[in-house]
């Protein structure tokens, strides 16, 4: 990967830093903790999800890495030591890794190898403490827990999105017959709002309509329930943003798929 991941470049400062004021903003890590860390049979296990083999493409990979980090130069400016990105976030290291909504076991399974073993033991004190508990714990682990880049981009390539591939191929059908570009927007959605296509609510409407699209392999109908989602954060410019370059990943794949 290269300093800028694709697309950052067609975004002005303005946007950039809109998407960085709504990094806080996940539904994704909450669902995940719920849904999949909290049902092991044993407390602190490793979920049960094994990491897909299906590829999403590097402008989806790129795309994701850009809305958590934005850049390379960003990423070695910022965000190499713990942060805490605010709001119900925990603290968090990488490409918006956030240790507050893993276990010690993942967290072990996800950084081995990538970062010295006595970070990692450092980090396991973060473990499900969240919101304002976090910021401290963030400034305090800063002095001791670096994370180079060439790590973050290791793990969030082969531990992090391989997982969330998983997650999105077992909650919507037919995702075998979209593009690479077109998965990874979908990956780029759940791993921001969780795979919450069977939730009920009017907060998970275009989620449902998604997955009856992929059901009826009405492929043209899924950015256009994407962008509808914008709704939802009406003075969000930064999930505005993400919204549409996600919608529009999703176009482009359909072109080539």
């Amino acid at each position: 990967m290269g300093n800028a991941p694709t697309g950052s470049n067609d975004l002005t400062v303005d946007e950039i830093t809109a998407l960085e004021q709504a990094r806080s903003i996940r539904d994704g890590d909450a669902w995940y903790l719920e849904n999949v860390l909290r049902r092991g049979t044993l407390a602190g296990a490793a979920p049960p999800l094994p990491p897909s083999q299906t590829p999403i493409s590097d402008k989806a990979f790129n795309m994701i890495v850009m809305f958590e980090v934005t850049s390379q130069v960003a990423y070695q400016a910022h965000y190499q030591h713990p942060t805490w990105p605010q709001g119900a976030s925990g603290v968090t290291i990488g490409i918006g890794y956030d240790v507050g909504y893993v276990s010690q076991n993942l967290l072990s399974q996800d950084w081995k190898d990538a970062i010295p073993d006595a970070m990692i033991q450092a980090l396991i004190p973060a473990v499900d403490v969240r919101g304002a508990d976090a910021d401290q714990l963030a400034q305090r682990l800063s002095a001791t827990v670096t994370v180079p880049w060439s790590a973050a981009i290791t793990v969030h390539r082969q531990k992090v999105i391989p997982k969330w591939v998983t997650l999105v191929q077992t909650s919507l059908p037919n995702t075998n017959l979209i593009s690479p570009d077109s998965l990874g927007a979908l990956v780029s959605l759940t791993y921001n709002r969780g795979p919450s296509f069977d939730s009920p609510g009017d907060r998970y409407t275009e989620m449902r309509a998604i997955k009856s699209d992929m059901q009826t392999k009405n492929f043209a109908d899924v950015p256009v329930q994407i962008r509808s989602m914008e709704r939802l954060w009406p003075s969000v410019r930064g999930l505005q943003i993400r919204r549409e370059q996600e919608a529009a990943l999703f176009e482009s794949g359909l072109a080539v798929a």
